[in-house]
């Protein structure tokens, strides 16, 4: 988290104005200036302030989750509606995460275990329902949504009666979605394609959720007592009091260590990310794709 980067956002239409200048010029501009499903996931990402910043060592912020203390990392992809999709994750997660004090360790991992659930099936899936066009134009390897959402293989063409119960029962649809998905990540032993490259993408989930609360069991506590006394901070004290005393805790020598918030939580899940990663690679060089990645920078 490079200090001399950092955008700190307090008010509302600072949020919504920056966030309008991360996305490219395509379907999430256009339905954020509209009013449309992304102005709301950006309306609820505004409610408290909000940072973003670019990484001072991204080998081990890029998979660090700092949308759970409310900071964006700045990224870019070769592809920018990748870019679009990465960004809309990330600020998801931070709206809609409930930030609740004094959680046991049990507690919390079910917590953001149903997050990640939730984050990923919205954008990894129901986006492509809301914005059907947006398929075309994001990853040119097949991807798990492709199976529900387009299930003739022709990506101009999304399931019609899907497209159209998203629009009139979206929370039952989404919840649809979430299990079709879930079934994939909790499948047993000879329920699934072990060379089937998305489906091992999805089962990374499977272990790297435990992981992660692990590696998490001692420290979780103080991310969630600083998120909410934000929030409470913010109507007691005002959004700009709020926000510069959570500036000062997340910059604190006791939070940040050489330019990274949690350090040591960093490094050691990144670890085991790479491990899940480099399945992920094998299955994909099996069937001659090639996985995306981040731009370098």
């Amino acid at each position: 988290m490079k200090l001399d980067t950092l955008t700190l956002l307090v008010e509302r239409d600072a949020i919504h104005a920056f966030v309008d200048g991360l996305w490219s010029d395509g379907p999430f501009r256009r339905s954020h200036r509209e009013g449309g499903l992304i102005h709301r996931v950006v309306e609820r990402f505004a409610q408290v302030p909000r940072l973003f910043y670019e990484p001072s060592d991204t080998a081990i912020e890029w998979t660090h989750f700092s949308a759970w203390w409310g900071a964006i990392l700045l990224c870019d992809y070769d592809n920018p509606v990748i870019r679009d999709l990465r960004y809309l994750h990330e600020m998801y997660h931070a709206a809609t995460i409930p930030h609740v004090a004094g959680m046991n360790t049990a507690t919390m991992a079910q917590r953001n275990f149903h997050n990640e659930r939730e984050a990923s099936t919205f954008t990894e899936i129901a986006i492509y329902l809301e914005f059907p066009e947006l398929r075309a134009l994001s990853f040119d390897h097949p991807i798990f949504a492709d199976r529900v959402v387009f299930p003739t293989g022709d990506l101009t063409r999304p399931d019609p009666v899907l497209v159209e119960r998203w629009h009139t029962e979206r929370g039952k649809v989404f919840q649809e979605l979430l299990y079709f998905r879930l079934q994939a990540v909790l499948a047993a032993p000879g329920e699934f394609d072990p060379n089937d490259p998305q489906i091992v993408w999805l089962r990374r989930y499977a272990d790297q959720g435990p992981a992660w609360a692990q590696v998490w069991d001692q420290r979780h506590g103080e991310v969630d007592a600083a998120m909410v006394e934000l929030r409470a901070a913010s109507r007691r004290d005002g959004r700009q009091a709020a926000a510069e005393a959570w500036l000062a805790w997340l910059t604190s020598p006791q939070v940040m260590t050489d330019g990274v918030p949690f350090r040591a939580e960093a490094a050691r899940f990144r670890t085991t990310f790479d491990a899940l990663l480099a399945a992920y690679d094998n299955a994909m060089q099996a069937v001659d794709q090639v996985a995306v990645r981040h731009s370098a920078g």
